[in-house]
């Protein structure tokens, strides 16, 4: 649970204050619904919901884990992030968005089960080294793409008469928002231009082929 992850979020919110914010109670629904997927195949993962504690940048979804399982964690309440950011999507979308933004955290679990690293911290005493600080930035902007492209294909196989709006909404921000550790933005042009794609139930085999063929 760090700032990280608020930024993640914020790349997946849309451009305009369009709604009122969302509940507490549908971002637990969207993250339960994220869950459940997660454990029909066979991911070991739990639901946590926490109080936002009214800080600023605190991702109102996220993920942790540790002895190979995940949690994800719900922290909506008294969480001005989760405010922000639930206002900017459009009322019709609204729900889909938040169990988007929760299947984004399941990419990042099926990663971290699968040996993936996830430290998301440069020790200072590297910092400082050009070509590690490079070698960070890529490994940090892969785990995003791979999660990113895990909503996509959740989108593509249950939402594909949404798929454009919402795969647009996250470039749209993406753009706005660019920063070079979680630069998705030629990814999600990509997967605009081929359309929805039925994974047959499998995501994360299609963002493996996928991400194999944009390299």
């Amino acid at each position: 649970m760090n700032k990280l992850c608020a930024a993640v979020l914020l790349a997946l919110a849309g451009p305009a204050a369009w709604a009122a914010p969302a509940t507490e109670a549908q971002w637990i629904a969207a993250a339960t619904q994220a869950v459940a997927y997660g454990r029909a195949q066979g991911m070991p993962i739990e639901l946590e919901i926490v109080d936002g504690n009214g800080l600023p940048g605190h991702t109102p979804v996220g993920l942790a884990s540790e002895n190979g399982r995940c949690t994800l964690i719900v922290s909506a309440s008294n969480n001005p992030t989760a405010d922000k950011l639930s206002a900017m999507i459009a009322p019709d979308l609204l729900d889909t968005f938040l169990a988007g933004a929760a299947m984004h955290e399941v990419g990042h679990c099926h990663r971290r089960l699968n040996g993936f690293p996830h430290n998301e911290k440069l020790l200072p005493v590297v910092a400082w080294i050009g070509p590690v600080r490079d070698w960070f930035a890529r490994r940090i902007r892969t785990e995003e793409a791979y999660a990113d492209m895990t909503a996509v294909a959740w989108i593509a196989r249950y939402h594909p008469e949404r798929y454009t709006a919402l795969v647009n909404e996250m470039l749209r921000v993406r753009t706005r928002f660019r920063e070079p550790k979680h630069d998705t933005v030629a990814l999600l042009e990509r997967a605009i231009a081929e359309g929805p794609q039925d994974a047959n139930e499998n995501l994360f085999a299609q963002v493996d082929e996928r991400l194999n063929r944009y390299r």
